[in-house]
Order: structure tokens, then sequence, then C-alpha cells
């Protein structure tokens, strides 16, 4: 990390980190290279027309991929929006400029895999329509008789295996004219394209993180009357996408880095990624019961999983990150593909120095002695029954239920809202107690963290943790991605 680039946001009061984690939105998606840097300079000195320069890279990006047409959007889940749009108003302005929302008399279905809704359904969600899983070809073929199915939409990460899969559909999907739509975004983009190629009609990549683009750039590929209608329902015509623009930058940049990515030495890629693990591996091999093992995930990236529940039962993700992030230089580690005790590393956003730098923190932190942590302890008051709780959040406060129980040593509790019922579990404190409470809405865990700061036997007051996570990515950064707000509780 440059320290002289590092100053821009310094002068803001943020302090840069050395990502071994991954290139998530949230830690700023990659570090652009020094092609896709220049390519956006450049573009940035000259005015374009918008519409020429869309038909021109939708035509580069065919070539490229071996698809018929491709656009950049303003994100991958922009990508899915926008390629929602298309399968419903295609390029008929009075339902394009009708969006979202079904027209008049009309009910929008899109279908998806048992097990396959994920966060980011909400993009295909916003056009209107009412995601419906389905939990085998049987019920597939029926839903696309019984629902105005507009479109389907697939998880790419979990094709294979599933019970249902992408080979599977096509062929009822084909007959009902049904288009599908895959988020690869997670995945690498491979020549030939691997989903259009075994039949999906659009499939959305992110070329901000694996590709290092533009830190706000998606890829939609597929066939070109689809591809089309979703760039005319985006940016920079009227519509439904209109909120999604993207510069001219963004786009030229997003072209550079899809040209470098599929000419790039893969080989010599990955004998550097190797090197970084291997050197991480070798620091910390001497830790007494600290395990190490080699993963290789998404996109082909080699992983080092460091796991410390043996050496340091009680010490959690959460509390190594916080640690991490409070030394000089600030380390990130992710929480994604990890557990309470361990961490994967990546090398993708590393170098030499930084690999280093990451080697040496997580050994001081892991052989560094650990007090005992408050769990086990009681509050000072008794805390069980049900409790009439305020919470406030941003524009008026909310009031809820709190349900309180003992669980063997820690505390269960039941969270009722006027959307429903969630539970969770957590533990007591000397102060109150920590109690972690899952709901469950549109594919997607909802937490709420209760931390009472301070209680008495008719009161409580403390803070409460907001976050959402697909199944697959349950850790602390999701779920407390809303941050925190205060909350005060009264007997019931």
């Amino acid at each position: 990390m440059s320290q002289d680039h590092a100053e821009i946001y310094r002068r803001l009061g943020v302090e840069p980190v050395v990502n071994c984690g991954s290139s998530r939105s949230v830690y700023g998606n990659s570090t652009q290279s020094d092609l896709v840097r220049a390519a956006m300079e450049s573009a940035s000195h000259h005015h374009v027309i918008m519409e020429e320069l869309g038909e021109a890279v939708g035509q580069r990006l065919g070539e490229l991929t071996g698809t018929e047409w491709g656009l950049v959007t303003a994100g991958s889940a922009t990508g899915l929006a926008l390629g929602a749009a298309a399968c419903v108003a295609a390029t008929d302005p009075l339902r394009m400029l009708r969006l979202p929302g079904p027209v008049e008399g009309e009910r929008w279905v899109v279908l998806t895999p048992k097990g396959q809704r994920f966060a980011y359904d909400q993009s295909v969600r916003m056009i209107g329509a009412n995601v419906i899983e389905v939990a085998n070809l049987a019920a597939f073929e029926a839903a696309l008789v019984e629902h105005n199915v507009v479109a389907v939409l697939m998880l790419a990460e979990r094709d294979v295996g599933a019970p249902l899969t992408l080979d599977q559909m096509r062929p009822a999907a084909l007959a009902a004219g049904v288009p599908i739509m895959v988020d690869a975004a997670s995945e690498a983009l491979t020549l030939p394209e691997r989903w259009t190629t075994r039949g999906a009609d659009m499939v959305v990549y992110s070329i901000s993180k694996l590709m290092r683009g533009p830190a706000a750039s998606g890829l939609l590929l597929g066939r070109k009357p689809l591809v089309q209608a979703a760039w005319y329902n985006g940016p920079p015509h009227q519509g439904f996408g209109r909120a999604m623009k993207i510069s001219k930058e963004q786009i030229v940049g997003a072209v550079a880095a899809v040209e470098l990515w599929l000419s790039r030495d893969r080989a010599t890629e990955q004998r550097l990624w190797h090197t970084m693990l291997d050197g991480i591996r070798d620091r910390l091999q001497p830790i007494n019961a600290l395990r190490l093992d080699r993963h290789e995930l998404a996109g082909g990236i080699p992983r080092l999983e460091v796991d410390w529940s043996r050496c340091h039962p009680n010490l959690t993700f959460t509390d190594l990150q916080a640690e991490l992030l409070a030394r000089q230089p600030r380390i990130l580690i992710d929480d994604y593909g990890g557990t309470k005790t361990s961490t994967m590393i990546s090398p993708f956003s590393l170098d030499l120095v930084g690999a280093e730098l990451v080697a040496e923190a997580l050994f001081e932190a892991l052989t560094a002695a650990r007090p005992e942590d408050g769990r086990g302890a009681t509050a000072g008051c008794d805390i069980t029954g049900e409790w009439t709780v305020s919470i406030d959040f941003a524009v008026r406060p909310a009031e809820q239920r709190l349900v309180l129980r003992r669980k063997g040593d820690g505390l269960a509790g039941i969270h009722r809202t006027k959307f429903g019922d969630g539970e969770g579990e957590g533990w007591e404190t000397k102060d109150g107690f920590d109690l972690q409470i899952f709901h469950w809405v549109e594919g997607c865990y909802v937490a709420y963290r209760f931390v009472a700061e301070d209680c008495t036997t008719d009161s409580l007051s403390g803070f409460v943790e907001l976050g959402a996570a697909s199944s697959h990515a349950r850790g602390p950064t999701t779920l407390r991605q809303f941050g925190r707000v205060p909350f005060v509780a009264v007997r019931a």
C-alpha cells in the first residue's frame, strides 16, 4: 500500500487497511491495475455520446467473451436489476416507464431453485416481481403453467449438486419462452463463457472484484435482444434504471479490466499467490495447536485457513478482527468462508510486503496471553421474562417485545415484531446480556444483536447491532452492516 496514495484517505480521517480477506464491496472491492487506471484517466479528458459508447462496448464485450452482447453496469446487483427489467419490459416504453411494479392486471413471478435465494435477489424484486422457490423439476414445470413467470434466477455457486440445475430447467424454460439469468458475481469469467454456453440467456459477473476493474462495475452478458433491452432500461436513458448511472470512465475502465483479465499470465499469478501463503503458513506453523489448511475457493484463488479453536477457544473472530484493525498498519481479516474461531487468508489483495505484515500480525495476536472472557457471568438483576423494547431507529422509534429465558449456561430469546417473531441465543454478562436474534426475510437472515449494558429489575438499556446476510455469508461483517442503535426496555 503506497503511503503517498494513502494520504487521500487520511485527510478524511480514514486509515487504510492491509487486506488479506477478500475483495468484497464492504472493503472497497479490489485495487485497479495501472492499465485500468490509465484507461479511466484517458477517458476523463473527452466528451462522448453515451449511446455510441454503449453500442460499441456491447459489441466489444461480446467479441471478448464469445457471447452475443455485453453491458457494463454500476455493479453486478445493477446487472440483475436491469436484466430483470429487460425480461418484463423489453424495449416497450409503455412498460418501461411503469417500472417498478407490474402492469395493471399482471403478476410477475421469478422462479429460483430451492436453496438459491440470496441477499441480492432484492435487485430482481425491485422491478415488482415476487421470487418463488421451486424444489424440483416437476414443481418447476408446474410453476411455469400456474404463474406468469417472467424469468428464472440462479445463483451460480450453488448449481453443482443442486436438486434442480440449469441443465434440467433449460428445456422447459425454453419451451415456455422464459429467460434464465445467472448470478455469477463471485465466479471467475472464463473462455468460453460457461453459463451462456450451457444455455443461460443472461449472466452477471463482477468486474470490480476478481477482474480488478472500477470499484462499482458489473458485467451483463448474453443474448443480444435481452442485454440490449437491459441497456435501454438503464442509464443514460429515462426510466427504471436512471438512478443506476455509470460514468464513461467506469465503462472504459471496465472494458480494459476484462481485456486484461482474459489475457493475464495465470501461471505467474498463481505462483505469487502460493508464495505469499507459504510465507504466512511458515510464520504461523510454530504456534502450538493452531490448524493451518490450504483451500481453493471462488476464482481459483488459493486460501489459507487459520483455525485457532484449539489454542484459543474463547477468542472469537470478531475480537481478533478488532485487534488486528487496532494495529499499525491495520490488518483486515474476513469472515467469509470462516467460522467463529477461524478465518480464510486470501493473497488476492496482497503484495509480498503486505503478506509479511499479515504473517507477523497474526503471529503476535495468536501467541499473546488471553484473559478469560465474560461469558458465564450473571447479570446484577433478574433479566428473564417479557420486556417491552423501544428501538431508536433513524426516523422514529419502534416498540417491540423481547422474551428472555435461561437455557443451560446461556440465554435464549424471542424477539416479537409486527412482521413476525425471531429467535436466538446468547449469554448473560455482569452488566446485562449479549443476545443474537435472527429473523428470516426474503431469503435472508436479518440480525438483531441486543447488548444490554445497564439493567435493573424493571429496566434495561443498551444498543442493538443490525444486519442481514444470506446463509452462505452469515458472518459478523454482514450481520452488523446496518450499524447500531440504542434501545431501552421496561417490564411488559
